[in-house]
This record gives structure tokens, C-alpha cells and sequence, in this order.
């Protein structure tokens, strides 16, 4: 069960993240992908390597772990974000949001095929229960929609394989993540996100920037994404990885409260009961209590 910070810095996460396009639209961004993306995981690889200097950091992370640390960390933080980039207009933005709600039954498949004991069992059966609750809410909402051509077949393959990784991912990065100082492993992981962003930008060719630009974008990423990601390490660390996946179900709930809240139009029964079934496996996800003597869904 969740307790303390770690449920106040879920809460902080889905509210953050769910309020994305909010900020989106209040502080549009002047530089395209991937540009703007890769300025802001330089920056945030600055803070992290000067915070993790200063607390004296990296005793905890090897160049090997950190390695690996690096690349887990990234495909939870920074691929779904470039894949979503890569799919937009190929699949229409309702379908990736229902299926990155798959996520959390992936993260618990993948628990137990990468080293659950059979002592573990009744327990990965218990939270496939809140996984499919969560899921179902999401087809309820909004359904797929069918692609239509084998261009955009694929890029749903693609968005589909995206959260195959995010479930794997996170299921390492808890067991990478043991005595490893946030600070240090944030710096690692944006330090490797933004020179893949970086060696894609001069693939295409980099835009004219004036400082007046790179200053907005700066400010943008202190606001918002340093948060969300030093958070999202943090979470990674302290919790294993099927209770943090409950994120996937709980941001968009929180996006379609705040867009309920600001159009303020009538609530259908149907929608009512995609919400409920969201926030039922999310909160279950995070609360539901682990029988006496099991371990979490980290790996051993």
C-alpha cells in the first residue's frame, strides 16, 4: 500500500501530467520537436549533475548501472513522449491515450515474467483485477478508432510496442534504481535522452535559435518538465513498478476532469462510468494490500 510522500508525489505526477495541455496552451512552445525536447533534458541533465555533485551522488551508480540506468529511464521517460510525437497525425490522439492504459497490465505481466516466484502468484493475479478495471474504462471513454491504412496500422504498432517497452522499463528501473540517488540518475537519464534527441535534431537539420527562444524554453522546462521527470525517477526508486503504472489510468482522468471543468458541458452515463472505472483501477492499483510475507514486483 502507498503511504506518505509516495502517495502525495503520485498525486503531484498525475496532476502535473494530466494538466499538460493546459500549460500547453497557456505557454505554447516556439521550438519544434525535437528540438525544444532535447534543450530541455540538456537542461534538466544540467541540474541533475549539479545537484548530484554537490550531495556527493554517485557512489551508487557504476558506469555499468548507469549504463543501464540510463537507458531504462529513458524509455520510461522519454520515449513514449517522442513515439507519441512520431504517431501524431498517424494515430489519432484518443487511441494512444487508451492504449498507453494498457500499460499497467502490461507492467504486471511483465513483473512476472522477469522474476516473479511462485510465491508471488495470487498477488499478480490480484492486481491484473484494478490492470483490466483501468483498461476497460479507457476502451469505454474512447474507443479505438480502426486505422485505415497500413501506414497508420503501423504506427499504432508502433505505439503499441512503445508501451511493451514503458512496462519493461519500469519494471527494471525500480530494481536499477536500489541505492542509486535520484539526482544522479536523472542527470544520467537526460544526459542519454538528449543526445539521442540531439543526433536526431542534426539529422534534420537544426533551426536558427535566438536567445530570446532558448530563454522561453528554459522557463518552460523548470515549470514543468524538471518536475515531472526528477518525480517520475523519484517514484521509480521508492515504488515498485505496478503501483506507479497506475499513473497511465489516473492522468487522463485528471486531463477529462479539468476538461469537463472548463467547458463545463453535460455529463453523459457513459462517461460517468469510463471515470469511475479510471479512477476504481487506478486507486486500486496504488492501495491494494500485499499478503503478509510477499514481496513487491521488483526484480530480485
Amino acid at each position: 500500500m502507498v503511504k506518505g510522500a509516495r502517495l502525495w508525489g503520485v498525486v503531484a505526477l498525475c496532476v502535473l501530467s494530466g494538466s499538460g495541455w493546459v500549460f500547453v496552451q497557456a505557454w505554447p512552445s516556439e521550438m519544434a520537436w525535437p528540438f525544444g525536447a532535447c534543450l530541455h533534458f540538456g537542461l534538466i541533465a544540467l541540474v541533475g549533475l549539479s545537484v548530484a555533485s554537490l550531495q556527493g551522488d554517485w557512489s551508487g551508480l557504476p558506469w555499468v548501472r548507469g549504463v543501464l540506468v540510463g537507458a531504462a529511464g529513458s524509455g520510461l521517460v522519454a520515449l513514449p513522449a517522442a513515439v507519441l510525437q512520431l504517431a501524431a497525425g498517424k494515430v489519432s490522439e484518443a487511441t494512444s491515450v487508451t492504449v498507453f492504459c494498457s500499460v499497467p497490465l502490461m507492467t504486471v505481466l511483465a513483473a512476472g515474467a522477469l522474476g516473479a516466484g511462485d510465491g508471488e502468484a495470487s498477488r499478480l493475479r490480484g492486481l491484473m483485477v484494478p490492470s483490466v478495471v483501468g483498461l476497460g474504462g479507457a476502451l469505454l471513454l474512447s474507443p479505438p478508432e480502426s486505422p485505415g491504412s497500413l501506414r497508420r496500422w503501423l504506427f499504432l504498432g508502433l505505439v503499441m510496442g512503445c508501451c511493451v517497452v514503458v512496462a519493461l522499463a519500469g519494471v527494471w528501473m525500480h530494481r536499477l534504481m536500489q541505492g542509486v540517488g535520484v539526482a544522479a540518475a536523472v542527470a544520467v537519464i537526460a544526459l542519454g535522452s538528449a543526445s539521442a534527441l540531439g543526433l536526431y535534431g542534426a539529422a534534420v537539420g537544426w533551426p536558427a535559435l535566438g536567445w530570446r527562444v532558448v530563454e522561453g524554453e528554459m522557463l518552460r522546462c523548470i515549470v514543468f518538465d524538471l518536475p515531472v521527470v526528477w518525480l517520475t525517477v523519484w517514484l521509480a526508486r521508492e515504488m515498485n513498478a505496478a503501483r506507479l503504472s497506475a499513473r497511465f489510468l489516473l492522468v487522463p482522468l485528471v486531463t477529462v476532469a479539468e476538461g469537463y471543468a472548463v467547458e463545463r458541458g453535460p455529463l453523459e452515463l457513459k462517461t460517468l462510468l469510463a471515470v469511475g472505472l479510471l479512477c476504481a483501477g487506478g486507486v486500486m492499483l496504488l492501495v491494494w494490500d500485499e499478503p503478509e510475507g510477499v514481496a513487491g514486483l521488483g526484480l530480485r
